[in-house]
Parts: structure tokens; sequence; C-alpha cells
């Protein structure tokens, strides 16, 4: 028995709880909330390791710049580890949204992005929240707005909602935004993994092996061997109904089976599969009722999908043809929201394209596992074979952006991407993502609003975006955004308003 309670929205995890999962070191971090044991936020600073290349960092803060009277919200799935280090004395909340435990005892996704938080801004008040369904998501929201949060991290990409008025996850974003939250998360790991385009090309007449998705292995994985998740989004406009199927080659792939169909997603328009692979051939084809067999003949032409689009994405594996393009995931794609993609992770802050030589789930949290298992090598090339103009002015997007950071537009017409910046510091095991990225972004808008109080949101957007390094094509563009996050000229800007 515990004393947990349910304080309007949430349940809050108690003291008690917290020393129960974590031990004794877990009574750190609950000082801000429980009363002092001595730790203060200098010692915080320097007992946190910095393993993000250190010059920006520590110019912000030799300049006093550390986050202070900033209040961060960290919204993940995946809970939260008390004991761990960087958290120490910085965390003033931890609420519990739904059946996902907000305290756990393993470093997980959510305790890496909360961790990377804290060492740009140490002195920051954090605040933790899990949830599991779009609904949680959404009380998770308004919990922040009656906390008075400057600013929200939200390191999730919700794959198969589409970023409309009607979406749950949309609203709750724009609540989030209207209430002056500066809100960030992260564009997502599936811009190799995602096609999107005209219905009729995928559901439409011709031989079915004209229009199956190849699935491959990420770059760095040794086979698509492993689970698969993956999304399809119609468009409302179309008048079918849709399913994603699961296929695996047989007979040196002169036959394929079915192996599994999606499902509807609760409060979602789309459909989700999740299937075990093993070492074998396998591809996605999207079908409407009463389509033929994966091992019959053709059949008769398909129901006319007009200038109706869906969009198939798959965060754990690759798809060939890939249009990366559009891959963005939601909550980036609100308006309003911070996209944040990912770069190569040996880039140094502000280094500009002038002097850059180098090249470059629900479905959340935006990397590739509830529990961390993140995304592939940063500096693998691109995939993304298809033979459409739009995919080859992808392409060559990609150098200075890691392949599998997700790109705009938003289905509203928006760029998407505000700014790309390194997927470190981050604690957990995996190769970090673009959850990475983001949460480094965060950690520099809670030192803008700790410089400027009266900063709103799209004033720290812009901030974020004119202190940006240029990179990839000159200008804005739909993989980088306005460029590379620059922390010390960022924090320039602000000081010198």
């Amino acid at each position: 028995m515990t004393d947990d309670r349910q304080e309007g929205s949430g349940v809050r995890v108690s003291r008690r709880r917290a020393l129960t999962i974590g031990g004794a070191a877990a009574a750190s971090l609950l000082t801000a909330r429980y009363g002092s044991t001595g730790t203060d936020s200098a010692d915080r600073a320097k007992r946190a390791p910095n393993r993000s290349g250190g010059d920006p960092i520590r110019r912000v803060r030799r300049a006093g710049v550390t986050g202070a009277h900033a209040r961060v919200a960290v919204l993940d799935p995946t809970g939260f580890d008390p004991t761990q280090p960087t958290l120490a004395g910085a965390v003033t909340d931890i609420r519990q949204f739904g059946a996902e435990r907000a305290a756990v005892d393993e470093t997980t996704h959510g305790t890496a992005a909360a961790a990377s938080v804290a060492r740009l801004a140490p002195d920051a008040d954090l605040l933790l929240a899990s949830f599991r369904t779009p609904a949680e998501f959404a009380a998770a929201i308004d919990w922040c707005h009656g906390r008075a949060v400057d600013v929200v991290l939200a390191p999730v990409a919700a794959h198969g909602t589409v970023a409309t008025p009607r979406s749950e996850v949309y609203r709750a974003a724009r609540r989030a935004v209207d209430a002056g939250c500066a809100f960030v998360a992260p564009t997502g790991n599936a811009a190799l993994g995602h096609w999107q385009g005209p219905a009729a090309a995928l559901v439409g007449d011709g031989p079915e092996s004209r229009r199956r998705l190849r699935v491959g292995a990420r770059p760095g994985a040794a086979s698509v061997a492993g689970r698969l998740r993956a999304w399809l989004a119609p468009d409302p406009s179309l008048d079918l109904d849709l399913t994603l199927a699961l296929l695996r080659a047989v007979d040196g792939g002169r036959r394929w089976n079915l192996v599994a169909v999606s499902r509807s997603t609760e409060r979602r328009a789309g459909q989700r599969l999740v299937a075990d692979l093993t070492d074998d051939e396998y591809a996605l084809v999207v079908r409407s009722t009463g389509s033929p067999s994966p091992t019959g003949p053709t059949g008769p032409a398909s129901p006319d999908t007009g200038a109706g689009r869906v969009e198939v994405t798959t965060p754990t594996h690759t798809l060939s043809p890939a249009r990366p393009l559009g891959s963005i995931a939601a909550p980036a794609s609100v308006p309003g929201v911070v996209g944040v993609g990912v770069t190569p992770r040996d880039r140094a802050d502000g280094e500009s394209r002038a002097n850059s030589s180098s090249r470059a789930d629900t479905s959340f949290p935006a990397n590739s596992s509830a529990r961390a298992n993140t995304s592939s090598p940063a500096n693998s090339p691109a995939r993304a074979n298809s033979s459409s103009r739009t995919d080859a002015s992808d392409a060559t997007l990609a150098d200075p952006v890691s392949p599998y950071s997700g790109r705009g537009p938003t289905p509203t017409g928006g760029v998407g991407v505000d700014v790309v910046a390194p997927p470190h510091p981050w604690v957990a095991d995996g190769r970090a993502g673009t959850s990475a990225a983001a949460a480094r972004v965060a950690g520099v808008a809670a030192l803008l609003r700790s410089v400027d109080r009266t900063l709103t949101p799209a004033e720290v957007t812009r901030v974020l975006r004119r202190s940006a390094g240029d990179v990839g094509r000159p200008g804005r563009d739909l993989a980088s955004g306005w460029g590379r996050l620059d922390i010390v000229a960022a924090v320039q800007r602000v000081r010198s308003r």
C-alpha cells in the first residue's frame, strides 16, 4: 500500500513509492517537493558529466545562464528512473496518467530525455509524466498548463495520426502552445521507412508486384529479423476500407504468403500492424475490401481511389521504394510546435554548411522502441529508391541531416522542421535519434525562458530559427528547417534584446 494520490489529474507518485522503486538514492529526486537534503543546483551541474562536446554548454554556464526559474515538463510513455544522478534535486513532480508507471528502475527513454534537459539547464525545475494513449497525453498536457510550465518536451512520434484539428494529439499540442508553453517534439525516425502518395499507386490496377513496399533492415542492422511496427494512414476523403498487409516471400519469391494484417487503432483514423519477422524477405501492401488473395491472380480492377492519398510508415525498418518527404510525425507537425530533426553525432553545435564536410511507438516514443531501442547510425546513406522527382530532390537534402530524420512538409503544407540538432547528451542504451535532439533543444528553450520570462512560444521558436547555423541547401529546407541548433547564438540573441 502506498500513499500515491489522485490530485485533479493523474496520479502523483509519492515519496514512499519512489523510495520503494528506486532505493534510497531517490530521496534526492524529491528534494524540491518534499524538503532539502543539502543538494543544490550547483552540485547538480558539477556532478552531471558533459558528453556533448562541452564548449557551448560551458560557455553559457560561465555566463550564468543555467535555466533558473524555468519549468520544463517531459512527457514520455516509458517512465523515469528517480535514481538517475543527473536528475538529483531537479524534479519537482511526477505524475502517472493511465496504466504506464511513471517511476521505474531502469534508464528508460524518458529518463534519458529528462537527463538531457537537466544537463543543459541544471537549474530548471522538471515535471515528469507518463502516459500511453492519446487521451492520457491530452490529460498530461492539461496538467502542464495547470502547473505553469514554460517548456513541454514530448519526445514521441504519433505515427498513424494525421495532424489535423480532428486529432486529439493535435488539439492537445495546440492547447499547450496557446497557453504559452514552448512545445518541443522530434520529427521522428521514420524517413527511410515512409511512403506517401496517391492511393492508386498502391491500391490501383496492375500486378501486385508493382505495388509492394519491400521491407528492409535499418542501416547498421544485420537483417530484418525483429519486431516490425507499421502504420497506414489513408486520406479521410477516401471512401474505401483499406488495410495494410504483411507478406513473406516463398519459393524464391514466386509466391507471397500473408503473414499479418493491420487493425484499427484507438482514437485514430489509421491502422497499425505489428509482427515479429525472421530473416526472410517481406513486403507491405495496401488492400481495399475484396482485394484478391496474395497467392492468387491479380483479379478485377480495384475501386476508384480518385485523388485520395495514403501514407505507410514504419520506424523500425526501411521501405523500398521510400519517400522521405512528409515523414514528419505528430506532434512535431502541429503548427506552433518546435519540430526537431537530428544530425550526425560527430558535428559540433553551431557548425554551418560553410565549414562542414561530413555527410550525412502506440508509435510513442520517437526513438525506435518503448524502452529506448533507439535508431540507426546517422551517417548511413538514404535509401529513397523512388524514381519520382520529389524523392530525388529529398535525397539531395540529406547530407547534413541523418537519413532517418523525419522531413517536412506537414499535412497543412508547412515546413515542419524548425531546427536540427546532434543527438547528445543521451544516457540510454542504443543509438540516439530525434528524441535526443529534441531533448537538447528543449534544454535550450528552458535557457531562453530563464533569460527572458516574457518570451512567448512564437518568440522562442523565432530565436531558435534565426540563431541556427545554415546547413544543406542555402536557406530553409524540408530536411533541416532553418538549420542547426546554435546554443550560444540563441542565448546571446535573447540577452541582447
